[in-house]
């Protein structure tokens, strides 16, 4: 029986909607499953219908894919951190 609410990671192809095959309870968890490819998002089903995220869903899957705290409009102070030194190490200068 399939979940009444789920998420998972969508991304397009060759203009094809492509998604990981699992039924997240959570966004973090869904959002595990978008660093496997480069432009990914989280989809909401619920009741099997395709949705967008709520204004709430959307800050979490911020927070979690980017460190992105939508009520503050920063980057939280561990993940500036590290995105500096992934920048720093790819040849990027800020």
């Amino acid at each position: 029986m399939a979940t009444a609410l789920y998420y998972f990671a969508a991304w397009t192809d060759s203009h094809c909607l492509l998604g990981c095959l699992h039924q997240h309870e959570t966004i973090i968890s869904a959002v595990a499953c978008c660093t496997t490819v480069a432009g990914s998002y989280v989809v909401a089903v619920e009741s099997g219908q395709l949705r967008e995220l709520d204004e709430g869903e959307e800050a979490e899957f911020q927070y979690a894919m980017y460190g992105w705290d939508t009520r503050r409009g920063r980057y939280l102070p561990a993940v500036t951190a590290v995105l500096a030194f992934v920048w720093r190490f790819a040849g990027y200068r800020s």
